[in-house]
């Protein structure tokens, strides 16, 4: 159990942050502040950075190897995705298996990224 409530509260603010995120980007939209290339591209940015802060913020948790931290937390966070899209009809194309893998490359760089931070922080 003690190994799950280190995951929860990463994953937490993954999806408290994703969603504010989510609500500013479509209401500036909606009133055509933004247009639509500009949201796709500040949306898969922020989705980058956001699973970074989340392997990151597993990684500060754990004691050692970050990177299976990142894995762990990215990958959870995709099936939550997948299975989303399974839900909603849609059918993940090659496009979408490359945005996956990039999204779990991140999560696993900020894994590092976390464990690096804290064992400089220790010192």
């Amino acid at each position: 159990m003690e190994k799950i409530k280190k995951y929860i509260k990463p994953i937490i603010y993954f999806y408290i942050t994703l969603l504010s995120y989510l609500i500013i980007i479509t209401t500036l939209n909606y009133f055509n502040i933004v247009n639509y290339k500009t949201v796709s591209l500040i949306s898969f940015i922020v989705t980058i950075l956001l699973f970074m802060m989340v392997g990151f913020m597993s990684a500060l948790r754990s004691n050692k190897k970050g990177y299976i931290n990142g894995l762990i937390v990215g990958g959870f966070n995709i099936i939550l995705f997948l299975f989303l899209a399974f839900i909603l009809g849609t059918n993940p194309k090659l496009n979408i298996v490359i945005y996956f893998l990039i999204l779990l490359l991140s999560s696993t760089i900020g894994g590092m990224f976390g464990i690096n931070y804290k064992n400089k922080e220790a010192k």
